[in-house]
């Protein structure tokens, strides 16, 4: 997720220039939270990206993270191809749009195409998505966020991120999935020698704590609405 935000990023500042770029990017995080949401369990992650910008501002690439959805699940590996188009504007923003497709090994039910429209800065982006089924509830979802990223210094930066997630009517399912969910971010990162190390409080909130679909048991009710620390190592080439 964090990858695919970073790229968009570089074909933002990429437009307009003799720019195209392939880059990867290897990370382990302590918790994957997707949308202040454990994919893994509230277990470490191994992930993995590799994407390409072009000069003409069309960007794609594929991420990769281990997932374990649910504590009756084994470890499986969640795969998100993307692409999209990014152009910069007199006034100094940004825009782009794209799509993803989320895949998931171990469950394809789960597997979903999420469409994108945003707006950059150079220190703030705000996003909004769009998937007709998420996370295999036949429903659609609107998701908006905004992104602080603000250099205390030539290696420091100090992060924010907060979103809103709406789902409409799942008809039969609505007991068991949300329908709203608000999440938020905040940490610091350093940044040195193609290392990235980034820690950061996450918190998220909701009316059951039922979200997504695979969460419907009620043990797992304290541990998916639970916030706190995020710890991440990455090294980018």
């Amino acid at each position: 997720m964090l990858l695919r935000g970073a790229v968009a990023l570089w074909a933002l500042l990429c437009v307009g220039t003799a720019c195209a770029q392939v880059s990867a990017r290897v990370a382990l995080v302590s918790d994957y939270r997707y949308r202040g949401v454990s994919l893994s369990d509230d277990r470490p992650a191994v992930q993995a990206s590799i994407g390409y910008d072009h000069a003409d501002g069309w960007y794609a690439g594929v991420f990769a993270s281990s997932v374990r959805i649910g504590p009756d699940y084994d470890t499986q590996a969640q795969l998100l191809p993307y692409a999209g188009y990014a152009r910069r504007l007199r006034s100094g923003l940004s825009w782009d749009a794209g799509v993803q497709y989320a895949v998931f090994t171990g469950n394809s039910d789960y597997d979903y195409p999420e469409f994108h429209i945003g707006l950059t800065s150079t220190h703030l982006s705000a996003r909004l998505y769009y998937a007709p089924d998420y996370f295999g509830v036949s429903a659609p979802v609107l998701y908006g966020e905004i992104d602080a990223a603000y250099p205390v210094s030539g290696k420091v930066r100090l992060l924010g991120h907060a979103g809103w997630l709406h789902r409409g009517s799942a008809g039969r399912l609505d007991e068991y999935v949300e329908r709203h969910r608000f999440d938020a971010r905040i940490g610091i990162g350093v940044a040195s020698s193609g290392f990235d190390l980034q820690l950061a409080w996450v918190f998220t909130d909701g009316q059951s704590g039922r979200y997504p679909v695979y969460a419907v048991c009620e043990d797992c009710i304290d541990r998916i609405d639970s916030s706190g620390w995020a710890l991440s190592l990455s090294r980018s080439w």
